[in-house]
């Protein structure tokens, strides 16, 4: 499988020569499309993992196929993910939320997954969180550069703290920095398993769901936003005929 490009690559050699516009309608490029994400299981897996490359990877390359295309993973920090797209130094993304600040340099597919559940997750003995409202004054841990449902906020008005990543999140709740920690239902809480903390965390029966789609999101330096039509066509077709279903069903959590 293809997993990475290699960071050493000129971006020279990646871009359409001089900067000049793709074609309307085409690929950003007669190359393999370089698809930055983060490790985000079971979306996006690490590499070597026993159940591939992740659900989200998975239908990606069965977008790009319907279109003749393929791509290389690269798997960095989520902010640098963005950072990346943001500059034109990788092309795509999937398991994306979409935000009115990402639309200045993000392109976006039609969705292909709506709605998500979000837990909490605080220490034996902490504090209970039955509603947004017992959010109320809480340090709340979340994973950097991540979008999170408004109400988490606006609602519960609990003071976000970001960390790297999950397990980051579970060492400031330990060390005294945070009073609870909020993870997707999904990959958050999968992760949450896969790294033995079930055990050593309390899970709060109080669930939010969050009616935010995903999207598959590309570079506007690097791609023609006549492509995009060609993206949402192929989805359409993934649906239509059971694809994504079939992917979709691999989630075992």
């Amino acid at each position: 499988m293809h997993r990475r490009l290699v960071l050493s690559t000129p971006l020279a050699l990646l871009a359409p020569p001089g900067g000049a516009a793709v074609p309307e309608g085409t690929a950003p490029a007669a190359r393999p499309l370089q698809l930055v994400n983060t490790v985000y299981p079971p979306f996006v897996n690490p590499p070597g993992h026993p159940d591939g490359e992740g659900i989200d990877v998975e239908i990606a390359r069965a977008v790009l196929e319907r279109l003749g295309l393929r791509c290389e993973l690269e798997l960095v920090p989520w902010k640098r993910a963005l950072l990346m797209l943001e500059w034109g130094r990788a092309d795509f993304t999937t398991t994306i939320s979409r935000r009115d600040d990402r639309d200045r340099y993000l392109l976006w597919s039609a969705p292909y997954r709506s709605g998500a559940n979000y837990r909490f997750y605080c220490l034996p003995g902490g504090p209970a969180v039955n509603s947004l409202a017992d959010l109320r004054g809480l340090r709340l841990g979340v994973v950097a550069g991540f979008h999170y449902p408004p109400p988490l906020v606006q609602e519960g008005g609990a003071r976000l703290v970001p960390g790297r990543d999950i397990a980051a999140l579970a060492a400031m709740l330990r060390a005294g920095r945070t009073d609870c920690m909020v993870v997707t239902a999904i990959a958050g809480a999968w992760e949450v398993r896969q790294l033995g903390l079930e055990q050593q965390l309390l899970r709060q029966a109080f669930e939010h769901h969050s009616d935010s789609p995903n999207y598959l999101a590309f570079s506007r330096v690097r791609t023609e936003p006549g492509f995009m039509p060609r993206v949402d066509a192929a989805l359409k077709t993934l649906a239509q005929d059971g694809t994504l279903a079939r992917i979709e069903r691999k989630v075992r959590v």
